[in-house]
């Protein structure tokens, strides 16, 4: 992650599964490392909710919402930084910036697990 004066964070966790259709998609996450603080663990258990239902409508975005967030990567993206707006909805990390600081730049990367059998 990358806030808009070029301070750069990252938030590691030790595992990350999504679970299948039938269970709407239910985030895992692992242990937490990293120096952005743990602003996804808060989420760990939660559904994966798309924009017709509830936190995500608000939010404007997809995501593992828990009444509603603490973290909302696919949020709308404000220039500049700090934002107004009646809701937090823009690209954020609470642990990092809070929740009315929309981030410059994130990527979320995923690395298959050593121990998985295909």
């Amino acid at each position: 992650m990358e806030d808009w004066s070029g301070r750069k964070v990252f938030a590691e966790y030790a595992s990350f599964r999504i679970e299948a259709e039938a269970d709407f998609y239910k985030l895992r996450v692992g242990r937490y490392h990293g120096n952005a603080g743990d602003s996804l663990t808060w989420h760990n258990g939660k559904q994966f909710t798309t924009l017709d239902r509830n936190c995500a409508h608000y939010q404007k975005g997809g995501w593992w919402y828990n009444a509603c967030a603490h973290s909302n990567l696919n949020g709308v993206w404000y220039r500049g930084g700090h934002y107004r707006s009646r809701y937090q909805d823009g690209v954020y990390w609470a642990e990092f910036r809070g929740g009315a600081y929309s981030l410059k730049k994130v990527t979320m990367m995923i690395r298959p697990n050593p121990n998985t059998f295909h």
